[in-house]
């Protein structure tokens, strides 16, 4: 990996410890792509929700959006991927005219959602459960994580677990 790309995918959080399954997830207030303010609860009072950390700069990020697109796609209506992207609405509406994401995001340029949930690369997953609780933690991805993700969507929803195309995806965590 170049310096430059290095530097692209740090940009995210001053690497500290992850966040912990089972510990409370830090609250949010936040203006989302949609224009409409959105928090924490505003997601858990309807199901486990699956917040998606996103660098508009990274590269690793920009080759996991194939696969974080397949996932909100398969369960559209039945468990929710909310993007947290460190950007703001010029840097989203660019960013979004390349990867088309059917998820909603919210807007995090100062880092302050990024930093509270200990996200310290791109992509990063943590699930956070009906009662405010974090369930998982996925630093990066690869087909290993996407599976548990799609698997964590399933047993969120209340289904079967989908068939969504992971071909191609490392065999090894990858994040930025």
């Amino acid at each position: 990996m170049s310096t430059t790309t290095l530097l692209a995918c740090l940009t995210m959080a001053v690497a500290q410890a992850p966040i912990k399954a089972g510990t409370l997830a830090p609250a949010f207030a936040a203006n989302g792509t949609n224009g409409k303010a959105h928090t924490l609860k505003d997601y858990t009072a309807k199901g486990d929700v699956f917040l998606h950390f996103i660098s508009t700069t990274c590269p690793v990020n920009a080759a996991a959006q194939k696969y974080y697109k397949r996932l909100s796609s398969a369960y559209t209506g039945k468990a929710t991927i909310l993007g947290v992207i460190n950007t703001d609405a010029k840097g989203y509406t660019a960013w979004q005219k390349e990867f088309k994401v059917p998820y909603q995001s919210i807007y995090d340029p100062e880092l302050k959602v990024i930093r509270s949930y200990k996200a310290n690369a791109s992509p990063w997953v943590i699930q956070v459960s009906k009662a405010g609780k974090i369930v998982q933690v996925w630093p990066g991805y690869s087909a290993t994580a996407l599976k548990e993700i799609n698997a964590a969507m399933a047993k969120a929803a209340g289904t079967k677990i989908a068939q969504v195309d992971l071909s191609g995806a490392p065999a090894e965590m990858a994040f930025g």
